[in-house]
């Protein structure tokens, strides 16, 4: 009769233990942001997508040259926002060059690659570039300068400028730093330095307008997203931005270019006169912490009807 009493109360006792709760996974929601670059398309934004913020801006005329600024840096780059060129002469003397009559311009490549620059092998010509300053707003051009890079070292540049008719020059030496990717620098007046890009490890896109060349010989201002090239990668995926989740990320997919992102996701519709948004494209961006979120773009005009205003879903993709 024991056992049995024993074996009876087993359910009972069994049935009074709270079942198993699974703990439910993090999930983020998808947010939407805008960002102004202006209907001139004159702001550089740089934008951290961990805090979905703008960490910093500035107008795109106010620089020249982008310097380099790591202790092994040695390029230069050109504003790429306002299409500025530069040719290679013959001269070592800057003051002897004083006409760009018979000289090439080319530009900086839109990939974002350094060995693509124009003034790459500046170090190993020790030749003077005559510089093409682009064009401004309003579409006005910028005028031209001379420019030799005398030297660098482990923390400045050396550099000599001037009008490109002139026989006189300005000595200026630009500092590298720890903390930004670039030193920016411009030739107005006596050259001077410009506090622009925020911490390198803070920000991972630039909505901006920059140049885009076509078969290396014609460029072309576009308008669209740069990435962060110091730790920040970006692929476009083919499954739709809803679908898309943090199993379907492959890692051997991202690329280091710049312009992953780049401008085509909208195109021009000559018959309304107005952009049209690819939003079936979707990019997934890592960021320089190893976080991963996914973009689409779904507008370029403001709630007033004005373009150079991209709107962007926005959602962290979490394991």
């Amino acid at each position: 009769m024991k056992k049995w009493l024993i074996l009876g109360v087993i359910p009972i006792v069994c049935s009074c233990f709270k079942k198993e709760i699974p703990v439910e996974k993090p999930v983020s929601d998808a947010t939407t942001s805008q960002v102004v670059i202006g209907s001139d398309y004159a702001n550089q934004i740089y934008y951290d997508l961990e805090t979905n913020s703008i960490i910093r801006q500035n107008n795109r005329e106010v620089w020249d040259l982008a310097f380099e600024a790591g202790e092994n840096g040695f390029h230069v780059l050109l504003n790429s926002a306002k299409v500025m060129a530069a040719a290679i002469s013959n001269e070592t003397d800057l003051a002897a060059l004083t006409s760009d009559a018979g000289l090439t311009y080319t530009w900086d490549y839109h990939t974002g690659n350094l060995d693509s620059t124009v003034l790459k092998d500046w170090q190993i010509s020790g030749k003077v570039y005559a510089i093409d300053l682009g064009s401004s707003l309003a579409g006005t051009n910028l005028g031209k300068r001379k420019l030799k890079i005398i030297s660098v070292t482990d923390t400045e540049y050396k550099i000599q400028f001037a009008n490109l008719n002139s026989t006189t020059f300005q000595t200026y030496t630009v500092p590298k730093s720890s903390t930004t990717g670039f030193t920016y620098f411009s030739m107005t007046g006596g050259g001077s330095l410009i506090d622009l890009e925020p911490n390198k490890e803070t920000w991972d896109l630039l909505f901006t307008n920059y140049c885009h060349v076509f078969d290396e010989h014609t460029p072309y201002s576009v308008v669209g997203i740069l990435s962060n090239r110091y730790g920040v990668k970006v692929q476009e995926v083919t499954i739709p931005f809803a679908d898309f989740k943090y199993s379907d990320i492959v890692e051997t997919s991202f690329e280091n270019r710049i312009n992953v992102i780049g401008y085509d996701w909208k195109t021009y519709d000559f018959d309304t006169g107005n952009y049209v948004i690819s939003s079936n494209r979707t990019f997934v961006v890592k960021t320089i912490n190893g976080r991963y979120f996914k973009i689409r773009f779904i507008d370029f005009y403001d709630d007033n009807g004005v373009k150079g205003a991209p709107k962007f879903e926005l959602q962290e993709l979490i394991p």
